[in-house]
């Protein structure tokens, strides 16, 4: 028992697929989607290399049917096998060929398939040019569980109490000093590995659009080690009580809500928001919840998180990927403005591995210019466990980079600022052009409003006359008043139509303060604008307008 306690207290500051975060259902391995390509995002990091894995495989079962499912449910065992040398595949990048079938006796069905799949490799040195994989032969549901029992004992990751048959492909560790697989369970593969052309170096985050608005606007999602816990022993709450004393340094000067928050607030105070004016007018707001998890979070999160999630140009996610079903949970949530750039931090364990392109065809749609859906998003993953100890500092290592652009940093030296432990790595920065020899042309100041209305309540404002040039005019949630929904009106060269008329009315983004127009003058004209309460209470509001 004393044993079993010394591990669970290592395995306490793991935000990683330990515990209750294993306990996902056995679908979870094997219920995949189709082979899907999707859009090729390219790849950075500091620490990590992408490079392509090419190899013929083969399984057995006793289904004849689902056959890519079964194949992406082998590839699983990847997973646990790669985080022994120091990676991660990423899964929804295989692709399948030449899949057929035979049969191979006593009612099973042998398949054979060639694959590719990209790496994640944590070297920037001495790469590999071959590789052999080493995955279960038999991979139905009764030869996973005869698998498990045979090996498990000899074949992890020493984390044995938390191994079970849905979560063995995690803790798979074939090269673990002990273990022999006999050849008739398992299939050697062979692998050609060459370096991913999705290679991408020096990119820099998209400064020039961070600060368009002349506002950061960050979320920070964090999740608990266990559900219901209440207290600091519990590694997620305490991590979200360090990243708010990490925020609170930072900002000293910032206004707090609620007022009089402790050092450790935890599950007294699960929704903080820091507000600060820098020297130079730049305003940086910094919002953070605390969940029990995101499937579970209910709709009070839903609500809260597409209040914030418009205008972010953050989003973080911290705590246990839940073998990807935390990151999948969040990346199925928000609403987000055509044309707003924002990065993702999925922070947890190998997320690389279970991040997909549902953020990127959402994103894809809202914007026509942008048909890869990352022009105006990068997603930031690991590659191999995240620590919950680690998670303030790597949180706070963006958002210090992103408060400074008169010193910009590239990706690779802000993730040099993250636990190497982590191998942390960036998609989708390959259509970024922000560079430091090139300055953003002056443009109009802008425009910055605040208020609190009642129902039905309007209040008025006109920009001074705007040269010819594209305009975004939007009215945001205030994150330290949740709540409420205001109504934008926009029209040039007059006053909109008042409320309840819908003309020169903006885009609502699900019934909250979320408003936004784009405007495109051809000539020199004034923008008139209305902001009307929507809400039976009071609605605060922020008004941000802006050239692009």
């Amino acid at each position: 028992m004393q044993f079993a306690r010394s591990l669970s207290l290592v395995a306490l500051l793991a935000g990683c697929a330990l515990v209750n975060a294993c306990a996902v259902a056995s679908k979870e391995a094997g219920d995949g989607e189709e082979t899907t390509n999707g859009v090729e995002e390219k790849f950075a990091s500091d620490a990590a290399t992408l490079l392509a894995f090419e190899f013929d495989g083969e399984l057995t079962t006793s289904m004849a049917t689902n056959l890519t499912s079964q194949i992406r449910t082998q590839m699983f065992f990847t997973v646990g096998q790669i985080n022994g040398e120091r990676g991660v595949a990423r899964l929804d990048k295989l692709t399948l060929t030449n899949v057929t079938t035979a049969a191979a006796g006593g009612g099973l069905t042998r398949v054979r398939y060639h694959a590719k799949l990209p790496i994640a490799w944590a070297s920037k040195t001495n790469l590999p040019t071959s590789y052999t994989l080493v995955l279960p032969r038999r991979i139905d549901a009764t030869g996973q569980t005869a698998f498990l029992g045979r090996y498990q004992p000899t074949c992890d990751d020493g984390e044995g109490a938390d191994v079970s048959v849905s979560n063995y492909w995690y803790h798979y560790r074939p090269l673990a000093s002990g273990c022999t697989l006999a050849d008739t369970d398992v299939v050697r593969s062979p692998a050609v590995v060459t370096l991913h052309p999705n290679n991408t170096y020096a990119k820099y985050p998209e400064y020039q659009k961070v600060w368009e608005d002349h506002a950061l606007d960050v979320l920070a999602v964090f999740g608990k080690y266990a559900v219901g816990d209440t207290t600091d022993d519990d590694a997620g709450i305490a991590g979200y009580d360090a990243f708010l004393a990490r925020a609170r340094a930072a900002f000293p000067s910032a206004v707090i809500t609620p007022a009089g928050l402790g050092a450790s607030p935890g599950v007294s105070a699960p929704d903080v928001s820091l507000r600060a004016v820098m020297a130079d007018g730049r305003v940086v707001t910094i919002t953070a919840l605390l969940v029990d998890s995101v499937p579970t979070a209910g709709a009070a999160f839903d609500k809260r998180y597409n209040e914030l999630a418009p205008s972010a140009d953050l989003i973080i996610y911290n705590g246990h990927a839940g073998l990807g079903a935390n990151i999948r949970a969040l990346s199925a949530k928000g609403r987000f403005f055509p044309g707003k750039y924002q990065i993702f931090f999925m922070d947890g364990c190998d997320t690389f591995a279970y991040s997909d392109n549902a953020l990127a065809t959402v994103r894809a749609k809202l914007n026509p210019d942008d048909p890869t859906g990352t022009k105006y998003m990068e997603i930031v993953t690991n590659a191999m466990p995240a620590y919950f100890v680690n998670m303030p500092g790597a949180s706070m290592a963006l958002i210090g980079a992103l408060n400074a652009p008169a010193a910009p940093k590239t990706y690779n030296t802000i993730f040099r600022e993250v636990d190497p432990s982590q191998v942390v790595v960036v998609e989708g920065e390959q259509d970024n052009v922000y560079l430091p020899t090139n300055p953003v042309p002056t443009k109009w100041a802008g425009l910055a409003s605040s208020g609190v209305l009642g129902k039905s309540q309007s209040t008025a404002l006109t920009t001074d006359v705007l040269p010819a040039g594209t305009y975004v005019f939007s009215t945001l949630a205030d994150a330290q008043h949740p709540g409420g929904d205001v109504d934008l009106r926009v029209r040039v060269g007059g006053a909109p139509s008042p409320a309840p008329s819908t003309v020169n009315k903006c885009q609502s983004y699900l019934y909250n303060s979320n408003e936004r127009c784009q405007i495109t003058l051809t000539t020199a004209s004034r923008v008139y604008l209305s902001v009307t309460g929507d809400a039976v209470a009071q609605s605060s509001y922020f008004l941000r307008a802006y050239q692009l």
